[in-house]
């Protein structure tokens, strides 16, 4: 927050909103031994992340509400404590609105008796648990909400892809709001013919698959629906095609955006490859040796007939003070010079105990979009222990000092 020039008051509400209304949503503390939900938000299935919009200096987080219930027999998949912690929320800020979060909730993740049948069966194996998150966009001394739904289990229990999920309850949706209907029919038209000719070699045409679906607890009116793909193949030409819609999108601002994207891909310097998710966590303490996929997601704003991208550099795994000194790089080149200055000394003190030119876990995504002839781009970042407490240290005997 300091970083991000908060104002002192600014600072205190919204720490007491994160101490009040989201620590007592973040389950058991989390140990290598002992038993917790493990959320897909983060690879080590913890359930935060923080995140900084780097060119408005806008402080995010994202939690996935974990209570007493959660992975009990009255809540096996963490279906409900989501609205115990929605109902804290709407308590300290007004203007959050759920309709659109009860539609998608009710069409996406798990009921009742769909949540007791899959847990009664045994038929939840190594499927994503999560369903649902929120997340806070820290805006003044004010925060916009939103939620990310993960149909997974819902596929399950339905016998539907989560492509079907995702875009069939998207269409319906655009039925009754026809100013989104536009926007939603040029993606699904994209999606469907990229799939029609995908791969499974090296080429970029690999097949497209949705991954999770977001909007704004706000009313309908101004609401945002974002839809979330996965890309396997990393490469320049498979994100330029994310970008452009597989050249759907070819104005002014779509190729100042994509010159920006072939700028940050050789600053950071990409490594191309088809990739795939790991199955399990990764162990707290585990440093990483792997490379995941790319993503997109795409905004369907009402009244606009274009679908509005916005991609993501996968760099979890990454040399973080490499990954570091390429951001800085770009924020200098783009004049964001108040960010350049601070964003490598705010990592180091966080960390401030660890070799930090050996990380290379606490960056996991750049995102980065480009509208109103203005490129935004987005750190999202892995929180663990910071200050006098080891992150991961060399020695198990620190670590396990640590998480005692």
């Amino acid at each position: 927050l300091q970083t991000a020039n908060y104002s002192i008051d600014a600072q205190y509400r919204h720490l007491g909103i994160y101490k009040s209304h989201v620590i007592p949503f973040l389950g058991v503390y989390p140990t290598r031994s002992g038993e917790r939900w493990l959320s897909i938000l983060t690879r080590y299935g913890t359930p935060f992340e923080l995140s900084l919009n780097c060119s408005d200096s806008v402080v995010r987080y994202t939690y996935e509400p974990i209570n007493a219930a959660t992975g009990s027999h009255l809540d096996p998949f963490n279906t409900f404590a989501i609205w115990e912690a929605l109902k804290k929320h709407i308590e300290s800020q007004p203007g959050i609105d759920l309709e659109w979060f009860s539609y998608f909730k009710q069409e996406l993740t798990l009921d009742a008796n769909e949540s007791t049948y899959l847990h009664s069966q045994n038929l939840v194996k190594e499927q994503i648990k999560t369903q649902n998150k929120l997340a806070l966009d820290l805006k003044g001394d004010k925060f916009v909400l939103k939620t990310y739904i993960y149909p997974e289990l819902k596929s399950v229990a339905t016998g539907k892809s989560v492509q079907e999920l995702v875009f069939g309850s998207v269409r319906k949706l655009a039925q009754k709001h026809k100013s989104i209907r536009p926007a939603f029919e040029m993606l699904e038209d994209y999606v469907q013919s990229r799939n029609k000719f995908s791969t499974t070699d090296d080429s970029h045409n690999t097949l497209l698959s949705s991954r999770l679906l977001s909007c704004d607890l706000i009313s309908p009116t101004k609401s945002r629906v974002k839809i979330y793909l996965l890309e396997r193949m990393v490469s320049l030409l498979a994100m330029e095609d994310l970008w452009t819609l597989g050249g759907r999108r070819e104005d002014q601002s779509t190729i100042e955006g994509l010159e920006m994207i072939r700028e940050l891909w050789g600053l950071l310097n990409m490594s191309p490859g088809l990739r795939a998710y790991p199955e399990p966590y990764l162990p707290l303490g585990a440093i990483p040796n792997e490379q995941l996929p790319s993503m997109a997601n795409y905004t369907l704003h009402h009244n606009d007939p274009i679908p509005e991208p916005q991609v993501y550099f996968t760099v979890f795994g990454m040399n973080d003070m490499e990954v570091t000194n390429a951001l800085t790089t770009f924020f200098m080149r783009h004049e964001w010079s108040d960010m350049a200055s601070k964003y490598k000394a705010c990592l180091r003190e966080s960390f401030p105990h660890h070799n930090y030119e050996a990380l290379n876990y606490i960056h996991s995504y750049i995102s980065f979009s480009y509208r109103k002839n203005k490129p935004y781009l987005s750190v999202y970042l892995h929180s663990f222990e910071t200050g006098k407490w080891p992150v991961f240290p060399e020695g198990l005997i620190a670590f396990d000092a640590c998480r005692r």
